[in-house]
């Protein structure tokens, strides 16, 4: 399931034939209600276009299938209130996630989201995403911390996000390019 603007993106590893990057490093515990993801990415595209892509909150269903809606409610600058569902299922646990974000962009390729608890199903929801161009590529440093307002299965609910956590962030890459 994913949570993140692409859970994030946001946010959420097998590698696909035509991969257009990859998870670098990633790092995914639970401790205490929170999923806390660290991740290095690195997407075969420029800065500029892969920044373009991400910021296109309108067209996000475009980069990644388990996004259902992605909608920009409103901007002002460089902050932006964005509406986004997403659905997935994991053996027989099926969610639609529903957040409405506060996206800021901080300059020096830096965003942050924060997750309005009031009108998500997430109790809390943070990420920041630090993105730099690297020979003609862009690396990308995400961090999440997130806590479900729904139930997640006590004993494998961890590992099996961790691993529909990586697959999909793999499909945001694919996507992005």
């Amino acid at each position: 399931m994913k949570l993140v603007f692409t859970l994030g993106f946001c946010l959420l590893l097998p590698a696909l034939p035509a991969m257009a990057g990859e998870v670098v490093r990633h790092d995914i515990e639970f401790k205490e209600e929170h999923y806390i993801v660290n991740m290095e990415m690195l997407i075969k595209g420029n800065l500029t276009q892969v920044y373009a892509v991400m910021m296109d909150f309108n067209n996000l269903i475009q980069v990644n299938d388990t996004i259902k809606v992605s909608e920009l409610l409103f901007s002002n600058n460089k902050v932006h209130t964005v509406r986004m569902e997403s659905e997935g299922c994991v053996l027989f646990f099926c969610k639609r996630i529903k957040q409405i974000q506060l996206v800021t962009e901080l300059g020096d390729g830096k965003i942050q989201s924060l997750t309005d608890p009031d009108e998500s199903d997430l109790k809390f929801g943070s990420v920041q995403w630090q993105l730099k161009a690297e020979d003609g590529n862009t690396r990308i440093h995400y961090h999440g911390d997130y806590v479900p307002d729904f139930w997640v299965p006590p004993l494998i609910g961890p590992a099996i996000f961790k691993s529909r956590l990586l697959e999909e962030t793999q499909k945001t890459i694919n996507g992005i390019e």
